[in-house]
């Protein structure tokens, strides 16, 4: 009920500020959490082991001038090969619902898409971890196949240039 309240006020906020000529940008991060409902309902979606439903490697970044050990983020990776095979419905029902919240959608971590950072589960650092390839600009262009083009050309807002 809660949601369903969410949603419906959500709805009101964004047509009232796209109204007053308004955007909302929207987060959606690459990865989702283990326990997340995305995760528990697909797994096969997932880099999980089949038994046990853990996963095999997880994200993160690597060791840098910055991180000498690294950023184990534990997020599941996907299993890419899988939603290739199911034309990455996953994805797009994903970017289709944040396009009815969003006007314009920022992807996290991005680079994800073309090679990824994945760690063994259960490391302690990301200094065991390794580069895999990620879908490339496949995926978003069944995404676009799927949801058609979205772009829009949004006004610059009028600057005020100083004196008053």
């Amino acid at each position: 009920f809660m949601q369903f309240y969410f949603y419906r006020q959500w709805k009101a906020l964004k047509q009232y500020a796209n109204e007053k000529g308004i955007l909302l940008i929207g987060d959606m991060p690459i990865y989702v959490a283990l326990d997340s409902s995305d995760v528990w309902a697909n797994p096969e979606l997932f880099q999980l082991d089949q038994k046990t439903k853990r996963p095999i490697q997880v994200a993160g970044c690597p060791p840098d001038g910055f991180s000498p050990t690294g950023q184990l983020w534990g997020n599941p990776l996907y299993h890419w090969d899988a939603m290739k095979q199911n034309g990455y419905q996953w994805w797009i029902q994903r970017t289709a619902m944040a396009s009815k919240l969003f006007d314009v959608i920022r992807i996290d971590h991005f680079r994800g898409f073309d090679e990824y950072y994945a760690i063994p589960y259960g490391d302690k650092t990301a200094e065991n971890g390794h580069w895999e390839q990620g879908p490339g600009y496949e995926l978003f262009q069944e995404i676009e196949k799927a949801l058609g083009k979205q772009r829009q050309q949004y006004p610059l807002p009028q600057l005020h240039s100083g004196g008053d």
